[in-house]
C-alpha cells in the first residue's frame, strides 16, 4: 500500500522537475534514494542527469536509505518537518551516505519552495 509520503513525493517531483533551479542542481547527479516507511510500502527516488522519477518497490543500489514513519517522511517531503530534528530525536534513520541524505533534504526544501 502506498502511503502519504509516496504520494507527496510524486506530487512534489511532478511540480518541481521542470523548474530550472532543480534541473541545474540535479543535472550531473546519478543517484537513487530508498525510502522505507515503517507503516507503508517502500519506494525510491531515482535522479539521473536532471530527470527525477519516483517508483514503488526497492532499488538495487541506493546511496542512502531513509527509514521513518510514513507521516514523518511526508512531513519531510512537504517541508513541514525538519529532517535534522527528526534524526536527532531518533525518529528518522539513514543507512548509507548521510552526506547524500543531507543533499536530498536540501533539494526537497528547494523543490517545495519552487
Amino acid at each position: 500500500m502506498s502511503g502519504k509520503s509516496f504520494s507527496a513525493l510524486q506530487e512534489l517531483i511532478a511540480r518541481a522537475s521542470e523548474k530550472p533551479l532543480i534541473k541545474a542542481r540535479t543535472a550531473r547527479m546519478v543517484k537513487a534514494f530508498q525510502f522505507r516507511p515503517s507503516d507503508a510500502a517502500p519506494y525510491y527516488l531515482e535522479i539521473v542527469n536532471g530527470v527525477l522519477k519516483v517508483s514503488s518497490g526497492e532499488t538495487s543500489s541506493p546511496v542512502a536509505t531513509i527509514i521513518a514513519s510514513d507521516e514523518d517522511l511526508a512531513g519531510v517531503v512537504r517541508g513541514t518537518v525538519d529532517p535534522v530534528q527528526l534524526f536527532f530525536a531518533g525518529r528518522i534513520r539513514v543507512q548509507g551516505s548521510i552526506f547524500d541524505a543531507q543533499e536530498l533534504a536540501t533539494l526537497l526544501r528547494e523543490a517545495a519552495r519552487s
